[in-house]
């Protein structure tokens, strides 16, 4: 552990870890200009790593630090405040915490980020290798160079450091079928959740963008969605434009505006929690995330004969030529035309076998007048099946009663 002096073990900026004489609490200490005395606080624990976090998170949220040499800054902290101020906020916010802690707790105590070299890189991949796969431990250790990159580019790092390059691992998601694809969508869910499995269906999109997506962004007249917000900067996670598959119109016409994803008339921030238990309720296990439904698009679009290419450019995937004729191509007749046209003919499968209607477009007009028998969202009221009462569709293939409540 790098000490800031003989007793000024764990130190952050002007605060250091240090324990009372007889007492096993380790202490906040920092020395105060006016009483020229030093100063503690208990941190309420005895454990020299739960210390170390307990002092970086309380730097965290009270200290603006000073740009510093690798050598004086714990990787504890720069994790720290890195999920405080970042990560957190974004959508696997759950678990890019965990792979930070895991991590963390692979290397030495109270390890810097100088210590961090690729030497020690290798030994905990090394030992990661013991427990995880390749894909898990290449995740985790991204997770901790987004963290330092980020301590670097905020100004609390004097230099980039440099990470291992790791292969590729097996595909963490596993592929649905359209039938439980169905299964997923007929399940009940809250109307947020089901226009953002609706959006992650229609544009194979990220979950973090398919939040973030406006009625601004989607325009009717020349049928794309452009995924990426303005003032948003685009980065190695492409957020492309795309043309809009015919069966999302309905949907997105019956919001007038603002946010498409909205929890009380406000924008949804997270979704996992929300999405993960309506999976429970339709019997999927943990292997199936909100991140599974964008894997399964492509890979069911790939099968059905979506060019390479064309699939690359509609998941946001880097492509030649990106900066010059790319920007433009949006506009084109045939942009994207494959997978536009395997995107609704997927949505018509889903739909075929589902409980509720995906494909609005399959009811009778009288069904839907403009849709304001859903309140101005197609999810605001859930649709009912069965005898009774009700308008029949004239679609064979769905071949149930829908009835609006």
């Amino acid at each position: 552990m790098r000490k800031g002096g003989s007793d000024q073990l764990g130190r952050i900026g002007d605060y250091w870890l240090s324990r009372r004489p007889n007492s096993t609490q380790w202490c906040r200490t920092w020395f105060d200009p006016e009483s020229r005395q030093t100063r503690r606080a208990s941190l309420g624990t005895d454990d020299f790593e739960q210390a170390q976090l307990a002092l970086a998170e309380w730097v965290t949220l009270n200290v603006t630090l000073r740009i510093q040499h690798p050598r004086d800054l714990p990787l504890a902290t720069v994790f720290a405040r890195y999920f405080d101020k970042h990560a957190r906020h974004t959508v696997g916010a759950s678990i890019q915490r965990g792979n930070l802690r895991t991590l963390l707790e692979t290397l030495p105590e109270g390890i810097t980020v100088a210590e961090l070299n690729l030497e020690a890189q290798q030994a905990a991949v090394a030992k990661l290798a013991q427990r995880y796969a390749p894909g898990t431990i290449k995740r985790m250790m991204g997770a901790g160079k987004a963290a330092v990159t980020w301590a670097w580019k905020n100004g609390e790092l004097d230099r980039q450091m440099p990470f291992l390059s790791l292969p590729e691992g097996e595909g963490r998601e596993r592929v649905l079928s359209i039938e439980e694809l169905a299964r997923l969508w007929s399940e009940d869910m809250p109307d947020h959740v089901r226009m953002f499995l609706l959006l992650m269906i229609g544009t194979v999109g990220r979950p973090e963008a398919v939040l973030q997506l406006s009625r601004f962004q989607c325009d009717l007249e020349r049928g794309t969605i452009n995924l990426n917000p303005p003032g948003r900067v685009q980065t190695k996670k492409r957020r492309p434009i795309l043309p809009m598959a015919d069966f999302l119109r309905p949907w997105i016409k019956a919001v007038s505006a603002g946010p498409l994803v909205t929890w009380r008339g406000k924008p949804v921030k997270k979704i996992a929690g929300a999405f993960q238990t309506v999976r429970d309720a339709a019997g999927f296990g943990m292997d199936v995330t909100a991140y599974t439904v964008r894997h399964t698009m492509a890979t069911e679009m790939r099968a059905r004969g979506v060019p390479e290419m064309e699939l690359a450019g509609f998941m946001g995937h880097l492509m030649p030529n990106i900066r010059t004729t790319g920007r433009y191509t949006h506009v084109a007749p045939d942009h994207l035309a494959r997978a536009r046209a395997v995107l609704d003919e997927i949505a018509n499968d889903i739909d075929r076998s589902a409980k509720r209607p995906m494909v609005l477009n399959n009811l009778r007009a009288s069904c839907v007048p403009e849709l304001e028998v859903m309140g101005c969202n197609p999810t605001s009221k859930s649709l009912k099946t069965g005898a009774g009462e009700g308008i029949r569709t004239l679609d064979p293939n769905l071949g149930k009663v829908v009835l609006y409540p």
